[in-house]
């Protein structure tokens, strides 16, 4: 499947995305990763839909976008929301689209890993989605946009300029069109097959009857008005803008114009794309957790067997009392007779049991059922007894915990552990895990919405006359709700104090840097619901209590659920230092989600113990990123 568009493709797709987009009015701005939606309104409304590095058509279509959108993003709405669209062209024969608004200029580019470039009329970048640098040129902020090299442009030279062009070249004439004049391979093909000239020619001997049919096709090409075709075998093969022979025994499927074909190509392959990314990701957990699960019984195996021979060893020490006693007194009375340690083995050799001595760790190794046990000649039978049993003691625990993740065979002996795993059904997500939650240090549930949906749902739908409904008195907050299903009377302040933090930590008011908030807490029945508010605002009735001077800051943990398992947790300080003490914080700031997730797994990482240190190093940075309130801040250690 084409994974994005071409040069040729943009230049039908600009003509007629301008037709669409000019005179319309800018409404919002959505970013999901690499993927922006233009929320445009002319005479309806509809999305102009980038995906950076492959694509860009309009929609009806459109994905709700993250709660805290990202600060480019902020970016962009802050110069762009309600501002008219006054062009959109293609640049030269590249695939770069610049769209202009008053007072500035949107460049999208469409090719390598793409970019969204938001600078002044005089070209000056105010915004860039991806700072990069290369050995032609720079994209940074303040500084102007440069283009990137330009390639050949073949619909605009005339006879003779084209002529010289093609002498110039002296490369076979199917290279010349795929690349030096940016067709790609397919329209090349068709291009030769429809001049018919030989794609290995070189272009140095074209002579000019050949150079007319070709200056005539792409005439003809370029004032050609698209249909806009998508191609079907067993799936969906490719878009094009009119018939190739290359597609002639296809199925094909027609359209009005080439956007509407595009945007069934691309919303279909981003539909296939994504399915593919989920199954190999779902295929790599399964490795994952298969590798693990192999693990805990290599772990149990070994646990079960290291136990079996200290209380062995131990009981060894007792049945063979006699001639381990004989080698320790032996053992002293040459040391008293300050003899050498070879002496000593040489002597020590006579005995049955003995294997050998090392003096600088005061070792005594003697044979035990073809194993060895080691003793210490500085103690006495039962001191080393003692100690074997306290190692057979310490791992009953971690036996225990292995034996509730394997299954064991029926009536198998202890150390005849099954190597199949039980594999639990994945539990089904509780009602909570669809919003923004956290157990508070007292035990207790907190639930947030993470946008005005979310908040009307929690309030009609998931809040008891028993909760309580907190809310931060600015514009812009979440409500949290305390979920008090034991009916605490009164409510303990460390719940309630962690919930008003975890309010402000979701407002505007870490966007918009304040330091402190006040938050009021009330009664479920006192947030009532009036005609003519818009979803997730409510009003207010009767007493207000109050916490002043709350602090927006987040905290982020790995929890470690048993032996080898652990998962992400989030929330106010003292709620997560309560469940774990792998944990780090973050509180306002300005650099990006991206860099804070990065340094935030790699201080996880440096913390977490060896058993799940494999788990951390695993984890997903999007996981990270999505808990990082407006996609910025700072990490505090």
């Amino acid at each position: 499947m084409k994974e994005g568009i071409t040069s040729l493709d943009l230049m039908f797709l600009s003509r007629e995305l301008s037709g669409m987009l000019v005179g319309g009015r800018i409404r919002n701005i959505k970013q999901i990763d690499k993927t922006f939606y233009f929320e445009i309104f002319k005479e309806k409304r509809f999305y102009l839909k980038v995906v950076l590095g492959s694509t860009i058509f309009v929609t009806q279509n459109s994905e709700p976008g993250p709660l805290t959108p990202s600060s480019f993003c902020m970016q962009l709405r802050k110069h762009l929301i309600g501002k008219q669209i006054s062009s959109l062209i293609q640049h030269e024969f590249d695939r770069i689209i610049e769209m202009e608004v008053l007072g500035f200029k949107v460049i999208f580019e469409l090719f390598s890993t793409g970019n969204l470039i938001l600078t002044d009329t005089s070209g000056m970048s105010i915004g860039i989605f991806q700072e990069q640098v290369w050995k032609d040129r720079t994209l940074k902020v303040k500084t102007l946009y440069k283009y990137p090299p330009a390639g050949i442009n073949p619909f605009k030279y005339e006879f003779f300029e084209f002529q010289k062009i093609l002498r110039a070249e002296e490369k076979p004439f199917g290279i010349v069109l795929a690349v030096n004049f940016g067709l790609g391979g397919l329209y090349s093909e068709e291009f030769v097959t429809r001049v018919d000239i030989d794609k290995t020619k070189n272009t140095k001997l074209i002579n000019q009857a050949e150079t007319d049919r070709i200056i005539r096709l792409l005439e003809e090409w370029k004032n050609l008005t698209p249909k806009g075709i998508v191609i079907k075998g067993k799936e969906i093969v490719d878009v094009v803008p009119f018939d190739l022979s290359v597609y002639k025994d296809y199925e094909r499927e027609e359209f009005p114009n080439f956007n509407s074909a595009v945007a069934v190509y691309f919303e279909g392959y981003q539909k296939i794309k994504k399915e593919k990314l989920e199954s190999m990701k779902f295929e790599k957990e399964t490795e994952r957790t298969e590798i693990i699960k192999q693990r805990q019984v290599d772990q149990l195996k070994d646990s079960i067997e290291k136990q079996e021979l200290y209380k062995k060893s131990a009981q060894f020490l007792y049945d063979q009392y006699e001639s381990v006693s004989s080698i320790l007194k032996e053992i002293r009375n040459m040391l008293d007779q300050k003899k050498s340690w070879v002496e000593i083995e040489r002597q020590l050799k006579n005995m049955q049991i003995f294997k050998k001595v090392i003096p600088e760790e005061a070792k005594l190794i003697i044979r035990f059922e073809g194993k060895d046990v080691e003793i210490d000649f500085r103690k006495t039978i039962e001191q080393n007894a003692n100690n074997y049993f306290e190692m057979a003691k310490k791992l009953k625990g971690k036996i225990e915990k292995l034996k509730t993740l394997v299954e064991k065979i029926p009536e198998a002996k202890e150390t005849e552990i099954s190597t199949e795993i039980i594999v639990k059904k994945k539990p089904s997500k509780k009602w909570y895990e669809r919003y923004r939650w956290f157990i508070s240090s007292n035990g207790i549930l907190v639930v947030a919405g993470k946008n005005a949906r979310n908040n009307e749902t929690i309030i009609k739908r998931y809040t008891k006359p028993q909760d309580f409904v907190l809310h931060v008195d600015i514009h812009g907050s979440p409500f949290v709700v305390i979920k008090n299903e034991k009916n605490l009377a009164p409510l303990p302040a460390e719940t309630i104090y962690e919930a008003a933090e975890f309010a402000a930590t979701y407002s505007r008011a870490w966007d918009q840097n304040i330091g402190s908030v006040s938050v009021y807490y009330v009664k479920p029945e006192q947030v009532v619901k009036e005609g003519g508010l818009p979803t997730g605002s409510f009003v207010i009735k009767g007493e207000r209590k109050w916490l002043e001077k709350i602090k927006p800051r987040l905290s982020i943990g790995i929890k470690q659920e048993n032996v080898f398992e652990a998962r992400l947790i989030y929330g106010p300080v003292t709620a997560v230092k309560k469940q774990t003490p792998y944990l780090t914080t973050v509180v306002i700031g300005d650099n990006s989600a991206d860099q804070i997730s990065s340094e935030i797994k790699k201080e996880l990482v440096s913390k977490v113990p060896a058993e799940i240190k494999k788990w951390t190093e695993d984890l997903d940075m999007e996981e990270i990123k999505k808990l990082i309130p407006y996609g910025k801040g700072q990490m505090v250690r």
